[in-house]
């Protein structure tokens, strides 16, 4: 149906797109303002523009808006209903729409066109109301208005009762450039357009040509254009300046961009170069994470890629948000192979702070800081249990237990003793007991007592202790409340009592080198290969250590902490 202007007509549909179409090479700004009964917007986020392209609530969305074209989806059922009217508005920055050729305004669904409005004769104004969609009992309908404001945007948006802030946003500073030390030197720059992305404060006297930052400067008497200081040599790269304190000017490409005309924010993105940012963010991810993988968040590789955005003019703020998701899964990362061979050694403890506070200084980790105070305490608990392990163990105080008169003990837990026997495997319950002279269970028809020279090893699996003796009744497999810390104290107190570390060499035969962690992690994905969660990580044997299994690239996989304590020590 093909409307005039102040016609209406009804819409049926839950949910439509509104096109607008036109012919010349000039560009159209579309808006929506979502009116209460009054006629006026309830407040600022009512208002749908370039700036501000989808409404709180999900119904108005400015999903496109290019050279002659605009789409606008808006979903009538999702509208609320104090909101009586959406009144659909253009605006121009240049000229006004006497010179817009075969402007037109369709609503589709998803049969197809429902209605077509096209605008004729538009006169010589800046800003319209193209049509409204309203309410009419219970019903939306829309109307074709064709009405406009000779005083622009702002007339339109004051008509309606949005809050106008005509005055820009003040310009950054552009900092002195440095002066070369000697004439022999290459020219110095006049003026750094693009700041590093972390810059020291400016020092009190010019700073010799090999202390500047990489950066694009600008050439001594040609400020067209723009020369690329490596950092450490002057380039054969040019590129065109660009003014950098004109909000209507991008300074990267040069073409206009919009400004806002009321408070809601800065200059918007470049449309031009927004799709080459995007592609040009996507292989600097890549390089960043390949520099965390290999050498961490410093050196010549890091400065290096922090340095590509520089020279393709990517802002500093964009390199942070970038960096943000790669900074957590690199923790992450840190911890699970901290974790690979069971115990964590201080420098393990302060490699991860310092990687925390390196990358803090990069990229806000605030929205991370429960996540990553979660690894944090894993990583005490880790060093914690080192600690007992290696002999610093705990005391503990049963009255009601009758020891020898030297002996301290160091853990009273209860346990379940498992035996597998041919029939199927048997449960007893009980209690566990280390003490400085022997290890005991007692349990209901069922004991054991093992001097720690009997004992070979002990180690935890998922929520059980393991214990092999030197005779086939001495060792067993029990079950406890933190077989982690159980088998800590137990593996501690062994050390203490033999005056040696737990069987030589055990340790080196179930560490995970570090290629093969970082080949298991590459392969994996660095993500829990049951369920695909990327938190609280661990290596795990797929044929357990216990059962003979190989620590290779083969047998080893990446699991999360819960489905890796489900697994337990199945095959």
């Amino acid at each position: 149906m093909e409307l005039t202007r102040g016609a209406n007509a009804p819409v049926n549909s839950a949910a439509v797109s509104l096109v607008l179409k036109w012919g010349s090479g000039r560009e159209v700004d579309p808006q929506a303002l979502l009116l209460d009964e009054s006629g006026r917007i309830r407040g600022n986020d009512d208002f749908v523009f370039f700036n501000a392209p989808r409404h709180p609530s999900g119904a108005v969305v400015l999903e496109e808006a290019g050279s002659g074209s605009a789409t606008m989806r808006l979903t009538l059922t999702a509208i609320e209903p104090s909101v009586h009217k959406v009144v659909i508005a253009g605006s121009v920055d240049q000229g006004s729409f006497q010179d817009i050729d075969a402007l037109t305004l369709t609503v589709r669904d998803t049969t197809g066109d429902l209605l077509r409005y096209p605008l004729h004769g538009s006169g010589a104004v800046t800003a319209m109301v193209l049509g409204e969609f309203y309410r009419r009992n219970g019903e939306w309908k829309f109307r074709a208005v064709g009405q406009g404001w000779s005083s622009g945007l702002r007339g339109l948006a004051e008509e309606f009762g949005v809050e106008v802030d005509d005055e820009p946003a003040p310009a950054q500073a552009v900092a002195p450039p440095p002066v070369a030390p000697a004439p022999a030197a290459p020219p110095p720059p006049v003026t750094a357009h693009i700041p590093a992305p972390f810059p020291a404060p400016a020092p009190a006297t010019p700073a010799p040509a090999s202390d500047m930052a990489a950066g694009w400067y600008s050439v001594p008497g040609d400020l067209t254009r723009l020369r690329w200081w490596s950092g450490s040599v002057w380039t054969e790269d040019y590129r065109p300046a660009f003014p950098v304190d004109d909000p209507a000017t991008c300074p990267r490409c040069g073409r206009p961009r919009h400004v806002p005309r009321f408070g809601a924010g800065g200059p918007a993105a470049c449309r031009w170069c927004e799709a080459e940012v995007n592609g040009l963010l996507e292989s600097w991810r890549g390089q960043v994470w390949q520099v965390l993988a290999t050498g961490g968040p410093s050196g010549p590789a890091w400065d290096e890629a922090w340095g590509m955005l520089r020279f393709h003019l990517i802002s500093e703020n964009t390199g942070r948000e970038a960096l943000r998701p790669l900074a957590i899964a690199h923790l992450e990362r840190v911890v699970a192979f901290a974790f690979a061979d069971g115990e964590i050694d201080q420098s393990e403890l302060e490699d991860f702070e310092r990687t925390i506070a390196t990358l803090q200084k990069y990229t806000d980790l605030g929205m991370a800081a429960q996540h990553i105070e979660g690894l944090r305490q894993r990583m005490l608990r880790g060093r914690a249990l080192t600690q007992v392990k290696v002999g610093d163990l705990p005391r503990v105080d049963r009255p009601d237990l009758h020891l020898e008169a030297d002996e301290l003990l160091y853990l009273d837990v209860n346990a379940t003793q498992i035996r597998y026997l041919a029939s199927g495997p048997k449960q007893a319950s009980g209690r566990l007991i280390g003490s400085s002279k022997k290890f005991r269970f007692v349990g209901d028809g069922a004991g054991v007592e093992l001097s720690w020279a009997k004992m070979v090893a002990i180690r935890h699996e998922y929520d059980t202790v393991v214990i092999q003796a030197t005779t086939a009744r001495g060792g067993g497999t029990y079950r406890v409340p933190d077989a982690e810390y159980v088998a800590a104290v137990l593996e501690g107190a062994l050390r203490v009592a033999k005056r040696l570390v737990l069987a030589p060499g055990q340790r080196d035969s179930r560490a995970v080198p570090q290629d093969v962690k970082a080949r298991v992690w590459q392969r994996d994905g660095g993500k829990c290969q049951q369920c695909g969660d990327n938190q609280y990580l661990e290596f795990d044997h797929i044929i357990p250590w216990s059962q003979g299994g190989a620590t290779s690239v083969e047998n080893l996989q990446i699991l999360c902490r819960k489905c890796n304590q489900q697994k337990g020590a199945r095959i």
